[in-house]
């Protein structure tokens, strides 16, 4: 075995009547293992936190929706559809047709966001018995639902808003029969969209050979699809992206990341900061034994690679146990759900975290690097002492 990291393990073995030094060394290792889990699990966090709202956003409201700038709608003659078919990437182009109306149930009356869709767009958050919408259906969001005490199989009144200067005499008034309802968690889906068919959504909102855009989904990442939406769409069409509709929401992550990072971090370095005191009690401790090695001719350089080492094993069992606590954690809470949260402030029921095999590897390495950087400062003392002095002070 290295003779090294023989010295580094005779510091961190505990025993019966242990030093002082082995002590500091595994309260240095506790420390650090704290800070790195809490560093790790944060950034985890923060991840799951994002996948969520990607994962939601992107299912319901599809990776890109193209539409025309002017709030148009796009007829079948102006060939937007084969433009689109004509890319290489695999697209699922679906048109869409959107409207705003009243609905009515008993005395109750809602605004709301009609969409004519041919199929459900992502089935994760719809609780139905059947994925297929006839003409005289509709699916409603469950908390409107809960709002205004509809329930399944309940007919309601819809009634489109076409234009401020239309006669309230003349506007139609549709019976529709509610089938199932979408529950999301975010309450600007919940409290104000419904999904019918495209067909009778054509009729209610009279779009006889049109659509209000398309839905764009692919396999493939969305910097590519942008990138050849770039090449082929002109004006007076322009594409979103689903970041792009809810840039609010992922402009908030993006600021609380750094904030939240940088604080964590500090306990962490703070952690770090146990190893550099660690090392100067054993300096303190085995002052006369450093000095019998620099008599017996182990160079300086080498007595102070023993505690090089010995930053790297604390930097090293500290991550471990950090990240392994973290990752047990993550699992629970994922599966369990410890922890809560108020759906309709937070857009999901409890925390979400993500365990980033790559962030985990850079904190790795960082808090390796670090804690073996943190040694040369304490270390710097045995050069400047003779091995006289040292043997003194025993």
């Amino acid at each position: 075995m290295n003779l090294h990291l023989q010295f580094v393990l005779r510091y961190l073995y505990l025993k019966v009547g242990n030093s002082f030094s082995s002590n500091a060394s595994i309260l240095a290792i506790v420390g650090l293992s704290i800070g790195l889990f809490s560093l790790i699990l944060t950034l985890s966090i923060i991840k799951g936190f994002e996948n969520v709202l990607n994962e939601k956003l992107s299912g319901i409201d599809g990776k890109v929706r193209l539409q025309n700038i002017l709030g148009k709608p796009i007829s079948n003659s102006e060939k937007l559809n084969s433009l689109l078919s004509d890319i290489d990437y695999p697209l699922e182009i679906t048109p869409f047709i959107r409207g705003n109306a009243m609905i009515q149930i008993g005395g109750k009356t809602d605004g709301i966001i009609i969409e004519g869709v041919d199929e459900i767009p992502d089935q994760t958050y719809f609780d139905l018995k059947n994925y297929n919408i006839n003409k005289d259906e509709i699916i409603i969001g469950k908390a409107l639902a809960d709002e205004m005490g509809i329930r399944i199989g309940d007919q309601i009144i819809i009634t489109p808003i076409l234009s401020p200067t239309n006669n309230i005499i003349n506007q139609k008034f549709n019976l529709m029969k509610v089938i199932g309802f979408i529950d999301s968690g975010m309450q600007e889906y919940d409290k104000t969209i419904a999904y019918i068919s495209i067909d009778r959504a054509r009729e209610i909102f009279e779009m006889d050979n049109a659509v209000s855009g398309y839905i764009i989904n692919s396999s493939e990442q969305i910097e590519k699809i942008t990138k050849v939406l770039n090449e082929k769409i002109r004006y007076p069409y322009y594409y979103e992206t689903w970041r792009e509709r809810h840039r609010i929401i992922f402009d908030w992550i993006r600021i609380q990341r750094l904030p939240i990072v940088i604080i964590f971090s500090l306990i962490a370095l703070v952690a770090i900061t146990n190893i550099m005191a660690a090392v100067s009690m054993i300096i303190r401790e085995k002052s006369s034994q450093i000095g019998i090695l620099i008599s017996l001719g182990m160079e300086s350089g080498n007595v102070r690679k023993i505690f090089y080492y010995y930053g790297g094993m604390i930097g090293c069992l500290g991550s471990f146990l950090g990240s392994i606590m973290s990752y047990l954690f993550i699992l629970f809470q994922n599966k369990y759900k410890i922890i809560t949260l108020p759906e309709d402030i937070y857009f999901m029921d409890y925390i979400p975290a993500k365990f980033d095999l790559f962030v985990f590897c850079c904190v790795f390495i960082l808090t390796i690097l670090i804690s073996i950087i943190s040694t040369v400062i304490p270390s710097r003392s045995i050069i400047k002492q003779r091995p006289t002095e040292l043997l003194v002070q025993e």
